[in-house]
């Protein structure tokens, strides 16, 4: 079983392992504590960054979806709470360690949080926040603040956290809509909006130049002062 000590491994089967985990265990709170043991051992040993990482993006999307939720982009069937399910919070956590344990794998890549990351979390948070007047609308807005980001970030390494990102994002979208998790009122294709590539890119680029390098930087701090 050593090629489990690789990651790319670790991420697929984690991905696999979420999705079956969702298809099959109706029961939302048991299948929430299913995802966080499942994730926790797969993945295991953590990184106090990457639990710093996972805790910050469950919160962040725990509001940010429900922004975009409210104005009635798209819909969860279950809402258990802020108009989505128990475990939706918790799945940002696991798309962005997935995201950076595939490429990154344990490794730092010596990104830090700087101006040009900050200008590209507001830009992107503000377009995602005001442009929800209809798809198209979003799909505009989303074009512009991700072009935006591309002008920022641009390396090897942010092209393939945005193809990860995207092609990750393409598996989600697909299963949700597929199996009646969510549901788009105004899809292009598939069951699906244009706007969901711009989405995940961004998710992606934000998530190199900002989630990850403040959750570093935030976890050792913490380790620091605790020394």
């Amino acid at each position: 079983m050593t090629w489990i000590r690789s990651q790319k491994p670790r991420v697929v089967l984690g991905l696999l392992f979420t999705l079956a985990i969702l298809y099959f265990v109706t029961n939302r709170l048991l299948a929430l504590a299913v995802l966080a043991a499942g994730w926790s051992l797969l993945f295991s040993p953590l990184a106090a960054s990457e639990l710093v990482a996972f805790v910050i993006a469950a919160l962040f999307f725990l509001f940010q979806n429900y922004v975009v939720l409210k104005s009635g982009l798209f819909e969860f069937r279950d809402k258990d709470i802020l108009l989505m399910p128990y475990y939706e919070p918790l799945l940002w956590g696991f798309y962005f360690l997935s995201m950076k344990r595939f490429i990154s794998g344990n490794e730092k890549d010596g990104v830090v949080v700087d101006r040009k990351s900050i200008a590209g979390v507001l830009v992107t948070s503000v377009v995602f926040s005001l442009f929800t007047s209809s798809s198209r609308a979003i799909l505009i807005g989303t074009a512009c603040s991700t072009a935006f980001l591309f002008v920022l970030f641009h390396t090897r390494l942010d092209l393939y956290y945005a193809l990860y990102a995207l092609a990750l994002g393409i598996v989600i979208e697909f299963f949700g809509v597929s199996t009646g998790l969510w549901s788009y009122p105004a899809p292009d294709i598939l069951g699906i909006p244009y706007w969901f590539a711009t989405m995940w890119i961004s998710v992606g680029l934000l998530g190199r130049r900002l989630l990850i390098p403040g959750s570093e930087w935030l976890a050792e701090r913490v380790l620091r002062q605790r020394a």
